[in-house]
């Protein structure tokens, strides 16, 4: 699952076949090719390391954030209201071509990614958000972040996204946006202020969104995954998703115990 979600398969890949070639050479006893393979898996950690270390820094920031949640409470997370407060007022800047960025946290921690901005820490209302995003306001260019159902901070600026044939034709807000979800689960809402539309950045995807509705259902699958679970909710919840790489991370597991470990 790292691998898919890093979008590293290929490093995958290549690290399967120079290993099958590295076990068809011990079967064969080819003593040289073995020593060469056998540096370059001395090496192939550090390799890592340099190659993924941002995304090894994340892995280590939700374990982090995952042993530093165990014994407390449950998380406040927003209802029907607050959604209703942000479909609407979503929906009247659209129609104002009013241009906003709007970021829900979802459970990785944000602060290492946002830049310059301002505390806030007030509830979220239509009054608030057109205040911030009004063009005379210092913030309007920055993002807002949302966090257990209170605007935290304004004005934020976000990582730009290295994937630019997916923010061709839009702006530094969507840019910004899907450069975002690349690196946290965080959910974030766009609105062009050049084209009236509303968009949302999830998971390294940029999706624009039809009409009200969407935003709606789109807002509600976000807090329904990121809701507390009772322990037997979180369980079911492990086994039912990633069936087939749970299977095939197993496979390999096994394969490769008795390959490496039996001969």
């Amino acid at each position: 699952m790292w691998f898919k979600q890093t979008k590293a398969a290929f490093v995958a890949m290549g690290f399967l076949a120079l290993s099958a070639i590295y076990l068809a050479a011990r079967i064969v006893d080819m003593r040289m090719t073995t020593d060469i393979f056998r540096g370059f898996f001395d090496v192939f950690i550090i390799a890592i390391v340099v190659i993924f270390q941002e995304e090894l820094r994340q892995a280590f920031e939700r374990l982090a954030l995952r042993l530093r949640g165990f014994g407390r409470g449950p998380v406040a997370v927003p209802g029907p209201k607050e959604i209703e407060v942000l479909v609407r007022t979503a929906g009247k800047f659209a129609r104002e071509k009013t241009g906003a960025l709007i970021v829900l946290r979802g459970k990785d921690p944000l602060d290492r990614h946002l830049e310059a901005g301002w505390d806030l820490g007030g509830m979220i209302s239509e009054a608030l958000l057109e205040s911030i995003f009004d063009w005379h306001s210092l913030g309007h260019d920055g993002a807002v972040v949302v966090e257990d159902g209170r605007i935290s901070r304004f004005g934020c600026h976000l990582p730009l996204s290295k994937e630019s044939s997916k923010v061709e034709g839009f702006g530094t807000r969507h840019a910004a946006a899907l450069g975002l979800s690349e690196r946290t689960d965080a959910l974030a809402i766009v609105v062009s202020e050049e084209k009236g539309t509303v968009s949302a950045a999830q998971a390294g995807e940029l999706v624009y969104l039809e009409d009200i509705g969407a935003l709606q259902e789109k807002l509600g699958a976000f807090y329904a995954a990121n809701a507390p679970q009772t322990t037997g909710g979180k369980l079911r919840h492990f086994l039912r998703r990633n069936i087939k790489e749970k299977l095939a991370a197993l496979a390999i597991a096994i394969i490769a115990w008795i390959l490496l470990v039996g001969l």
